[in-house]
């Protein structure tokens, strides 16, 4: 379990790092449709693990108790 919580905290960390570069570049979309679904699943996966670490989170303290 403390393994899918350190995994969920790095891909939390990757998406929030794509979606910091994406939404620059939207201001000046080289592509256009393709930047924003990036950025759109960008955004999903990072509520995603982050939903998921805060359960694991809370999880891992009820077992700790």
């Amino acid at each position: 379990m403390n393994k899918i919580l350190a995994f969920s905290i790095l891909g939390m960390g990757l998406t929030g790092a794509v979606l910091v570069i994406s939404v620059a570049l939207l201001f000046n979309p080289p592509i256009g449709n393709v930047l924003k679904i990036v950025t759109a699943g960008s955004a999903t996966a990072f509520v995603i693990l982050a939903i998921s670490a805060l359960v694991l989170r809370r999880q891992l303290a009820e077992i700790r108790e």
